[in-house]
């Protein structure tokens, strides 16, 4: 598994590590809810931790401040059985992002499809030892079999080689930019590499739209059980006008 996920991002051979992440490391070292625990045992075929990119590795300086801590960046994999990426790739990325203290790239999959997940973390101002998730960015599902422009664009953005290694948070940073630059090709359509600058006006723009859909099921909603006809014209007014700002917003996405 690990070396075909290589082929996408040719991490240098120095820094493959190719080790297994065992369950009783979870249970062993953290006080997990009933739900992780079944997540873990009976959902969770395999884990590994691929590569690890650090400045003895790789000669990639680190960055810690009060805030940040940017010292090792992990490619984890997570193997779900046939058919399970959909159910449960979101449940996998919260959990191992939670509890493994470290920036990690991580690759969930089933059989026939993955995801690429990365986060946004911040060092725990209660506890120094721990980094607190702030913000999610998960691809579509990719096919393992199948590959389009965009997707292979996508994957040119994520080799090593192409990314910024000032140090390890422009390191890490870029895979955050590639995965939210991808989120953008899978609304407009055109895979883009962008600027640390831009990617953050495009997560603002993408976070808009997520809030808007959520409003608009809101309104879908009311609309499926109000009986009066005046109410029921208001309602989809509303809804045209929400679907009119999402478009706008995914014009604003298409600007160079």
């Amino acid at each position: 598994m690990s070396s075909s996920f290589n082929n996408i991002f040719k991490i240098p051979e120095r820094s493959l590590v190719n080790q297994r992440l065992t369950k009783a490391f979870f249970l062993r070292n953290f006080s997990l809810t009933s739900t992780e625990k079944k997540l873990l045992n009976n959902t969770i075929t395999a884990m590994e931790i691929v590569a690890q990119v650090n400045f003895e590795k790789s000669n990639i300086p680190s960055v810690l401040t009060e805030t940040d801590s940017y010292e090792n960046i992990l490619i984890i994999s997570c193997t779900l059985p046939n058919n399970q990426l959909g159910k449960y790739a979101d449940s996998c990325t919260q959990f191992i992002q939670k509890y493994i203290a470290h920036q990690v790239v991580l690759v969930v999959e089933d059989g026939n499809d993955f995801i690429i997940n990365v986060a946004e973390k911040r060092i725990n101002q209660v506890d120094n030892n721990k980094l607190v998730v702030e913000q999610y960015f998960n691809t579509s599902t990719l096919s393992k079999l199948y590959k389009n422009e965009q997707t292979l664009a996508f994957f040119n953005a994520l080799e090593f080689n192409n990314l910024d290694k000032t140090n390890l948070e422009t390191t890490y940073k870029s895979y955050i930019q590639t995965v939210v630059q991808y989120q953008v090709a899978h609304s407009i359509g055109t895979f883009t590499k962008r600027n640390q600058k831009r990617t953050e006006e495009d997560m603002a723009n993408l976070l808009a739209i997520e809030n808007i859909e959520t409003e608009i099921t809101s309104l879908k909603s009311q609309l499926s059980k109000e009986k009066q006809l005046n109410n029921k014209v208001a309602l989809n007014v509303a809804i045209q006008k929400k679907r009119q700002e999402i478009e706008d917003i995914k014009q604003q996405l298409t600007t160079t």
